[in-house]
């Protein structure tokens, strides 16, 4: 097996201040951290089991990658990349490779955190999928490093983090994306009720990840929506609610992150959850 976890969903944004605060408000995300840099500024909030969302902003410098791929995407908002986290990152970049998938911007300079991503061209799956070897959490990091992050941009309430359980995308192929998620990122598969194009995938640790094959896949990501549990309620682990597909359909679109975002309840019996 490659990864262990499904760590966190990047998003780029013009600005952290208008995607965090309505995570922070409909979810209670907490900010985590954030730091300002020269080629892109990431910042993190947790949700509950500290669950993440990463927002991209364009750093400092003219050219930045992040600007690069907002002006794709018309100047909007839209998701990124997922990350997954692995405890041999020599050993995971070996089994791509084998798999027939060369990884793109690999980084083995620092112990702390270790990275590559896998191009969606090589993948299928319609987002970048990144990496990492990363013992300690961000925070902890800069921390350790004596580096100290800026300070939350906008008021934060108080309310309990949501789970978020689960991020959908659409993928042209899901055979070779199967493949891919399995083999290369030693993901646990599970069907989804009453939906032959969909399966779903999952991890020992992070959210699920749910892909339903389309003819066509247009814009520059295949994720097309999160889902949350309300604070309290345990994770799905591969039990999905009855019609997944309309409820997240059925979601609130949120331009300030470019996706829609959904609530979602899950259908386990309580005696034995």
């Amino acid at each position: 097996m490659s990864a262990h976890e499904l760590d966190h969903l990047a998003i780029a944004v013009d600005s952290w201040s208008a995607a965090g605060e309505v995570l922070n408000r409909e979810f209670g995300a907490r900010w985590a951290s954030g730091f300002t840099m020269e080629v892109f500024s990431p910042c993190q909030l947790a949700l509950a089991n500290d669950m993440r969302v990463e927002l991209l902003e364009p750093g400092t410098a003219k050219h930045s990658f992040v600007r690069s791929f907002l002006a794709g995407n018309a100047g909007n908002a839209a998701p990124h990349h997922i990350t997954f986290k692995v405890h041999d990152i020599h050993a995971a970049i070996e089994v791509a490779r084998q798999a027939g998938i060369e990884p793109i911007l690999v980084n083995l300079k620092h112990p702390q955190w270790q990275e590559a991503f896998l191009h969606p061209r090589d993948t299928g799956l319609g987002f970048l999928a990144q990496i990492v070897r990363a013992p300690q959490n961000v925070e902890e990091l800069s921390e350790q490093n004596g580096q100290f992050g800026d300070p939350c941009p906008w008021p934060e309430g108080d309310a309990e983090p949501s789970n978020f359980a689960l991020i959908h995308g659409h993928v042209s192929d899901l055979a070779k994306t199967r493949d891919v998620l399995v083999q290369v990122l030693g993901a646990e598969v599970f069907a989804v009720p009453g939906e032959a194009s969909t399966l779903g995938f999952r991890w020992n640790e992070g959210a699920e990840l749910l892909l339903t094959e389309v003819p066509e896949i247009s814009g520059p990501s295949g994720i097309q929506s999160i889902a949350m549990l309300a604070p309290g309620q345990k994770e799905l682990r591969g039990h999905c609610p009855e019609k997944v597909l309309e409820l997240l359909d059925a979601g609130t679109w949120q331009p300030e992150l470019g996706l829609k975002i959904a609530s979602l309840l899950p259908t386990v019996d309580p005696e034995n959850n």
